[in-house]
């Protein structure tokens, strides 16, 4: 599990963190029943309160890409290919309507928006 957190980002840390986790899970980075760390131990690595640690993990438990066994750990969950898609189809609409809403209130077509997506996705 790898997390780089920005003091720069608009995002609060409990944010990065579950992005970036949800992330590694969905590309199958991290794998299904990997274990991972505790809280405490996530929090010293990143130098941060475990309070961030804990909301993201929360969120990750309820979006069900993590499961907690009380006295076992947290370990990733056993996502079924389709469960995957689907979230990560959710995720990318999500996303992707934030970013045309200030498109849209910038001014832009629908056709300047998609060639803009193809030149980002291209490079």
């Amino acid at each position: 599990m790898d997390i780089t957190l920005s003091q720069k980002s608009e995002n609060p840390i409990y944010t990065q963190i579950y992005e970036q986790v949800s992330n590694q899970i969905l590309k199958g980075e991290l794998k299904p029943g990997t274990r991972l760390p505790p809280i405490r131990s996530v929090a010293v690595d990143l130098r941060v309160s475990i309070i961030p640690i804990k909301q993201a993990w929360d969120m990750l438990e309820r979006e069900g890409f993590i499961t907690t066994a009380v006295g076992r750990g947290t370990f990733v969950s056993d996502l079924k290919t389709h469960e995957i898609e689907e979230k990560r189809s959710t995720t990318a609409e999500e996303l992707l309507a934030k970013d045309i809403k200030v498109c849209k209130e910038m001014g832009l077509t629908v056709e300047e928006i998609i060639e803009i997506v193809r030149k980002n996705f291209e490079a």
